[in-house]
Order: C-alpha cells, then structure tokens, then sequence
C-alpha cells in the first residue's frame, strides 16, 4: 500500500486580509484536472509523489462551471483520519477577531468517506492545530469541530446526497459559530485565538466524491508590520544551487520548512544560501529581521 503524507503549512508574515472568493473559474486562474500547484493549492504527497485525483472538475457546480472535487483515491486503503485532499495557505494570516468563511459542498454517497473542512493555525509549541472546522458525516450528519482535541457536537441540520448546501464559519476572539444553510447550529468558545494560516477539505477514504465550490472569506484587518511582503525578495526562483535574499531590513535568521512543516534548514547567511542538501521540490522559505519579524516566500528547487 502506498504510503501518505499529510499537508501542512509554514507560518506567513501578518499583513493586511481583507475579502477573497474562490469558486475555481478560469477567469480565476484555474485549468481542469489537478488542483496541485494551482493559485497556492497543495494536495496530500504519497509516496510516489503528489496524489492526481484531487482536482478542479466541469461535472458540477454550485456557481458557475468549475468546482474541486475532494476524490476517492482509489491506490490508497480507508484511513483513520481524513488526510487525503487539498490545502490552501493564505498570503498573510487572517485575524481571529473578526473572520467569516462560507462555502458551498455536496457528497455523492452516505456510508462512504467523512468529508472534513479544518482551518488551521499554529500554536505556541510550533504544532498545527485546528481553529474551527466542520464535517460531513458518512451517514448523513453534519459535526462541528469544539477544540483543538477534534471534539465535536453535532448539528441539527443533515445532508443528502447530490444535494448542495451552504455552510458558514464566523470567528471572533471570544466565539465560533456554525451556520447551515443561514441557520445557526451551534456557538462555541474560542479556545485557541490564534490568526488562521489557511484551510484544507480532506477525506478519509472510505468511498464517495465531494465537491466544493463559492468560498467567500472576509477578515478584519490585522496591523501590517514594516517587514512587508512588498520589501522581500528571493532570487533566483526556481533555484538550482543556491538562493539569496534581498531585504530592506536586517535579515537574522533564514529557515527553510518542507510543505508539511519539518524544517530542514535554519542559517543566520541571507546570500548565496548552499540548496544542495535540499531535494528537488517546493518549500517554504521563512526570513526572520533583527527586530523579530518574519515574513516567508515559496521558493521551488529544482
């Protein structure tokens, strides 16, 4: 059987987040077939590379003509946890205070795979934890995440198969609140007031497609830090050998993460950085300024 990894992220620099949708159109940038590599879009890494069948799909939509479709990898057996699926890091953190995200999704089967929407953050020990997150239930219910644990409750309102429903998350420092089709199903504490990284839509295998489509987001503005995105740059990118790092500020520290968080390099040099310890493939490079300041940039090895 093939072996998995699962998808994570590397913490971004805090900058103003505003308004994003995403319904996966081509006029967003999006092609059909997978979603990997597409605006940010990561999908789960197996042993054999990158999984294909997780993919941007003309075979439904709830708005317009595209939507991703979270797919049954059949290669792979049933699992435990859902791991397998896509990721989205957001270009800056969005603020706990004051952030709202809707979706629309539909499965195709009851008593197959549980479909799971997690937003993410990362806590004090570097680990990565759930902020909220909610799931559809093989046999028809819908659970909504209570803390970082994976605790759950269920919620009143159900699902039914080929049928698209809209659900919505609403933070702010104090509560987490849980919408089903503009009903309200259940109001939680704020356990972790982390900013979010990012979400992913993941599935443990068990059988059955989901789609997702119209994803809105809105957030509060967060204080923008004078180590802005817009004064740090990376150069070359793509890299063969080495990498330097172009910065209006004093550069401390240099880390280098793997996309599902390990990092595997860590130097207070900021020019000609020596790559050749890295293996071909993407990661995330994370600059740290002598006043504390961190900001990342992807950076692919080839």
């Amino acid at each position: 059987m093939n072996k998995f990894y699962t998808i994570a992220a590397a913490l971004l620099t805090t900058i103003t987040f505003a308004q994003q949708s995403t319904s996966f159109e081509a006029s967003e940038g999006f092609t059909l077939g997978t979603i990997n590599n597409q605006n940010g879009w990561v999908v789960t890494e197996g042993s054999d590379g990158f999984v294909t069948n997780q993919i941007i799909t003309e075979e439904t939509a709830s708005e317009g003509t595209f939507s991703f479709k979270n797919a049954n990898e059949p290669s792979f057996g049933d699992q435990w946890f859902p791991i397998f699926g896509a990721v989205k890091t957001f270009d800056a953190p969005a603020d706990f205070n004051n952030f709202t995200i809707s979706y629309d999704v539909k499965a195709t089967e009851k008593l197959g795979s549980d479909f799971e929407f997690t937003l993410y953050a990362i806590d004090a020990n570097e680990e990565f934890v759930p902020v909220a997150g909610i799931g559809i239930e093989n046999r028809g219910f819908i659970y909504m995440i209570k803390n970082t644990n994976y605790n759950f409750d269920y919620a009143a309102a159900e699902w039914e198969i080929n049928q698209w429903i809209n659900i919505k998350i609403e933070i702010t420092a104090t509560d987490i609140k849980y919408y089903v089709d503009n009903a309200l199903q259940g109001t939680f504490p704020n356990t972790t007031t982390l900013d979010i990284l990012g979400f992913n839509m993941l599935h443990n295998n068990y059988g059955g497609d989901a789609y997702y489509d119209n994803i809105q987001i809105t957030s509060g503005p967060l204080s923008t830090q004078e180590f802005a995105k817009s004064t740090v740059s990376i150069y070359p990118n793509p890299a063969v050998s080495t990498v330097s790092i172009s910065s209006e500020t004093e550069i401390a520290t240099v880390e280098i993460f793997t996309l599902n968080g390990q990092k595997v390099m860590e130097t207070a040099q900021y020019s000609n950085i020596d790559l050749s310890v890295l293996a071909k493939g993407m990661y995330l490079l994370q600059a740290t300024d002598t006043a504390g300041n961190t900001t990342i940039k992807k950076l692919l090895k080839n």
